[in-house]
């Protein structure tokens, strides 16, 4: 068993009533070790959970994300392995870290890649890096593969993919049949997942990004924008940043993007107005994101502020209606001008007349999820 770990050690098991032991691997993601623990039995990853948890069909939801403690107790005795450690292994480990009230059963968790289930099928949601698993001696999926500011490994420093390589499927270890033997071949063409050529480099930038969010997670705070800040915060500033980056490239943005120029970021080229947030964007869109996003937040927050001004912004320029500021952003908000008009009348379409671009986009981007889904 490998010994390096960043979010857990993984364990051995101990007395367990299973004929064939499974442990937990380090930072190894729970619906990872149920796969392999079905696969190690010689049955489907569905049968083995439908004898688990006879009433209830945990791969129609997100198997990572359980927020109590009575489902996986049953775990506990037939697996050996104690409560405490697969706690370790469930997103609600992390993702309480920078949630500041309850974690919801359905909604998107922030800043954790979201499945978008339908049934049984996944539209994307799981990431890997294919020299990882070809040096694990028993390959497994893990923890931080799930975190959306993860797209770089960090021993290989290549990109990560969320596509199967051959057919470009989304990932789905649930639904890999006993005869398949390990996690590291896709369950739409059965192709190997550690067979993959040349790898992309993922850039200093974005790998950056990652190092400081971990940092936020393990250790209660990091840098943001020269600022040491606590973790909660430090997610909150970057999702409100990211936001900002996505909206620079809009037709009616020309202050935003001149403020970006001004700084020397180019703005990342990612879909007008795609209706989703950072958790549901593909990982090469997010590498783009992040390489961005660290450029700007790695800047002195006073520099930003001064270019804020020269570019001409105003403050419903820099924030966008519905948005919520970070209160670490006040100060540079009240040194905006304010454009405010007061209260407009609805804006009424006439028959016939054309819808915006964006908002046409956005629904375009919905209905291709939809048809993904689908289609599969």
């Amino acid at each position: 068993m490998a010994t390096a770990y960043t979010w857990h050690p993984g364990t051995g098991v101990d007395r367990p009533r299973w004929v064939r032991s499974v442990p937990l691997l380090p930072d190894e993601i729970i619906s990872s070790w149920l796969v392999r623990a079905a696969l190690a039995q010689g049955c489907d990853p569905m049968v083995l959970t439908g004898e688990i948890w006879p009433k209830w069909r945990l791969w129609t939801r997100d198997a990572d994300r359980f927020l109590d403690d009575a489902p996986l107790n049953k775990l506990v005795a037939p697996a050996g392995i104690s409560l405490s450690c697969f706690r370790a292994a469930t997103l609600k480990n992390v993702a309480e870290r920078f949630s500041k009230g309850p974690l919801p059963e359905k909604a998107v968790w922030p800043w954790i890649l979201a499945l978008g289930a339908r049934n049984t099928k996944r539209r994307s949601g799981l990431q890997y890096c294919p020299a990882c698993l070809r040096d694990d001696g028993i390959p497994y999926y893990r923890l931080q593969w799930r975190f959306s500011w993860h797209v770089g490994c960090e021993h290989h420093h290549c990109l990560l993919l969320d596509r199967c390589p051959h057919c470009g499927a989304p990932f789905e270890p649930h639904r890999l049949h006993a005869e398949d033997g390990h996690v590291a071949v896709c369950a739409t063409c059965s192709g190997n997942l550690r067979g993959v050529g040349a790898i992309t480099p993922c850039s200093d930038d974005a790998m950056a990004f990652q190092n400081a969010g971990d940092e936020a997670i393990r250790h209660g705070r990091s840098q943001f924008m020269a600022q040491l800040t606590e973790t909660d915060a430090w997610f909150v500033g970057a999702s409100f940043l990211s936001a900002l980056l996505r909206r620079a490239n809009r037709s009616d943005a020309e202050a935003l993007h001149s403020f970006l120029e001004s700084m020397g970021i180019a703005a990342p080229a990612l879909p007008l107005n795609p209706g989703t947030g950072v958790e549901l964007l593909g990982t090469a869109e997010r590498h783009l994101l992040l390489d961005a996003l660290w450029k700007l937040m790695r800047t002195d927050l006073a520099e930003v502020s001064m270019h804020l001004q020269k570019s001409g912004i105003t403050r419903q320029g820099f924030v966008s209606k519905g948005e919520r500021m970070p209160d670490l952003f006040a100060e540079v908000f009240a040194q905006l001008p304010d454009n405010a008009r007061g209260p407009r009348k609805l804006a009424v379409r006439e028959p016939g007349q054309p819808r915006p671009r964006h908002e046409v986009m956005r629904m375009w981007r919905r209905l291709q999820r939809r048809l993904e889904m689908l289609q599969r």
